[in-house]
């Protein structure tokens, strides 16, 4: 089910069959430069199951990054919930393999997002959840208008919390 398309993206729920593909990428340990570790394919799995039970539930998740040239599947973005500092905050998360990095897509997809998530679900504010030293995001998050707000403590680790109002 396609949900979002930009020129040269398509957004579109992810399936057991991106498993493969998507293991490829999350096995990449520089796409996971920031992650605790590269994903196992079984880690893979269960992330593709969780977002499945998550569409049913809510309607909304990370979805399956289509690049419109290739066809092929080039990573997930999407909005997560997330607990911030005791708030429930809705969060813009984007990552694609690393041949397609450099060329605007994660702003591309993470703009999509954004306005997916203010104009079809209602939010008024978004956040991105980003590791201090992962530069490249945060010029992603500035691109999609978001500020820098605070530090916060998650995942055993500080992040950057930039936000952004509708």
């Amino acid at each position: 089910m396609i949900i979002i398309e930009t020129p040269r993206l398509i957004l579109q729920h992810l399936t057991l069959d991106d498993v493969d593909e998507l293991a490829r990428i999350y096995g990449d340990p520089v796409v996971m430069k920031f992650y605790p570790s590269p994903y196992t394919y079984e880690q893979t799995q269960q992330q593709v199951e969780r977002i499945i039970n998550t569409y049913q539930q809510g309607g909304w998740s990370l979805w399956a990054t289509i690049h419109k040239g290739d066809r092929k599947l080039i990573g997930r973005c999407g909005l997560i919930s997330q607990l911030v500092d005791g708030q429930q905050e809705v969060e813009i998360g984007y990552l694609l393999a690393k041949e397609y990095w450099g060329q605007g897509l994660a702003t591309e997809a993470a703009i999509a997002c954004r306005n997916y998530g203010f104009e079809q679900l209602g939010f008024h504010r978004l956040i991105s959840l980003i590791d201090p030293a992962n530069i490249a995001s945060q010029k992603v998050a500035m691109k999609n208008g978001m500020k820098y707000e605070k530090d916060a403590h998650m995942w055993g680790k500080i992040v950057r919390v930039y936000t952004v109002q509708k």
